[in-house]
């Protein structure tokens, strides 16, 4: 069954903002959540994954705009798909609103809805990163194998990702036991919000790794060999699982995007797996016959052009464009041929091709007169 287009599930338009998107989303997840519709548990299930994979792609810039690109190709396994490697899924309604919300949105509604604020203290896996290149059409058509470098976030290692300084270790919070909450009063309004402490960590460093300032993380400029697969086209993503930004705190890596972007070529265009060359002939070889030569991605060839070729004929080279991507064989190759008409013809030139236009009995413009011819016509009257 084809997904739905995700402005649709939420019910916004192409040119919503931030906020709309946001307000559309809570309205949606608090309807259609699973744990408000115990008596359509799996319908409200299904329906609130169609609501949060729109909301994962239509809050991210870069999943937005690969959507409005290139639709769900943009973003699906090839490109920003949602594994359960890169953290997708539901939890409770109460994260959904701390998420949209912030700390101070999970403390207001846990609440009202009965329920706890989940623990951000734990492994959470790394951001996955977008990285463009440029190739030129050879390379589309014949594959690359390059190296790429973006920067990107690995493990600290001084302090192994913990974030303490070496010798060190994080302390439990005493604040709030660990539990990276803190509940007060009780019954209906119990309110339970995230620690201001430890800020839902659980646990806090008293003397951070100078390295990574307690972050457990630090920038670095990842290097990665990559292939480029023949007949890329322009706008293919490239996914590689885990070479995106390191995890926290044992969380697995996210992943890499690459975006390929195809540069304009100075002869050939391209029409989905087809490659199509412009060429011109003069007239004498599209009325009599002619031989000509044929460059190729990577070889060249032969084409013989019939005698009483007219301009803006296409002749088709089997097997000769790009390869497809999916499945075997390569496109064609699309030859248009123009006839060209002499401008500049020398006398004898001229002369020529009246007598063939008299022998074809075909009627042309009279020769104009030198100013001699003129002068002596002049003299003669």
């Amino acid at each position: 069954m084809a997904k739905k287009d995700p402005y649709d599930v939420l019910g916004v338009s192409k040119n919503a903002d931030e906020n709309e998107i946001k307000k559309a989303y809570y309205r949606l997840a608090k309807e259609h959540h699973p744990d408000k519709n115990p008596d359509r548990h799996e319908e409200a299930t299904e329906k609130f994954k169609e609501i949060q994979e729109a909301y994962e792609i239509l809050k991210d810039p870069n999943k937005r705009s690969n959507y409005d690109r290139f639709g769900w190709s943009g973003v699906d396994s090839q490109g920003f798909g949602f594994s359960q490697g890169s953290g997708f899924g539901f939890g409770s309604f109460e994260d959904i609103v701390e998420e949209i919300f912030g700390n101070s949105g999970g403390s207001i509604f846990g609440d009202l809805f009965g329920q706890r604020s989940g623990r951000r203290g734990g492994p959470r896996p790394g951001n996955d990163i977008r990285k463009d290149i440029e190739i030129t059409l050879e390379d589309a058509v014949l594959g690359k194998e390059m190296q790429i470098e973006f920067p990107s976030l690995k493990v600290c290692d001084s302090c192994n990702g913990s974030g303490a300084k070496k010798g060190s270790s994080p302390q439990i919070c005493p604040t709030c036991g660990g539990q990276g909450q803190v509940r007060q009063g009780g019954g209906f309004f119990t309110t339970v919000y995230t620690c201001p402490r430890c800020h839902g960590e659980g646990k806090i460093i008293s003397d951070p790794c100078e390295s990574c300032e307690g972050q457990g993380r630090v920038n670095y400029k990842s290097k990665l060999s990559i292939k480029v697969p023949p007949g890329a086209m322009d706008g293919l993503v490239l996914r590689y699982s885990g070479a995106g930004e390191a995890g926290i705190k044992g969380g697995p890596a996210g992943d890499l995007h690459i975006i390929v972007h195809i540069k304009e070529h100075p002869i050939f265009k391209r029409s989905d797996d087809n490659l199509i060359y412009e060429t011109s002939i003069p007239f004498t070889q599209a009325a009599l016959g002619a031989e000509i030569d044929i460059p190729m991605i990577g070889d060249s060839d032969k084409l013989e052009i019939p005698a009483g070729t007219q301009t803006g004929k296409v002749f088709v080279i089997r097997g000769k464009g790009v390869p497809h991507l999916r499945g075997r064989g390569n496109g064609d190759l699309l030859v248009k041929i123009n006839v060209e008409v002499p401008k500049d013809l020398s006398e004898k030139e001229e002369n020529l091709l009246r007598e063939f236009a008299k022998l074809r009995g075909e009627k042309v413009a009279q020769r104009e007169k030198s100013i001699f011819e003129k002068v002596k016509d002049a003299l003669n009257c």
